[in-house]
C-alpha cells in the first residue's frame, strides 16, 4: 500500500518525539513526587492496567526530578501517553509541550 499523504507521515513521526508532560504536582518536593507515585500506581491497579516493566526507572527519574515552580516536567513518546490520561483522570494541572 502506497501513503501519498505525506503529511500525515510527518505529523505522525512528529508526535512521537521530543514531547514532554509539565504535570504540577498536589504537594511540593519530594512528599509531592511520592504522593504522585502512590497516586500513578493506584491508578495503574483500579484500572487494571499493566505496570510497566520499567516501572522502577520511572521511581528513580521521577524521585531524581527537580520541581519548577511545583511542576515536574516528564518525557514521553506521544500526547496520547498513559501519563497523560492519567494527569487527566486524577485532575493533575497539566500541559503537553516539545522538547527545545
Amino acid at each position: 500500500m502506497i501513503n501519498l499523504d505525506k503529511s500525515a507521515e510527518l505529523d505522525e513521526q512528529e508526535s512521537v518525539f521530543h514531547k514532554k508532560l509539565k504535570l504540577k504536582l498536589k504537594e511540593g518536593g519530594k512528599e509531592g513526587r511520592i504522593t504522585f507515585l502512590k497516586d500513578y500506581l493506584d491508578y495503574l491497579i483500579k484500572n487494571n492496567k499493566t505496570i510497566p516493566p520499567d516501572f522502577p526507572t520511572f521511581v528513580r527519574e521521577i524521585m531524581g526530578l527537580d520541581d519548577r515552580a511545583g511542576f515536574i516536567h516528564i518525557r514521553i513518546w506521544h500526547e496520547k501517553s498513559e501519563l497523560v490520561e492519567f494527569a487527566i483522570n486524577r485532575n493533575y494541572e497539566h500541559r503537553v509541550e516539545h522538547y527545545d
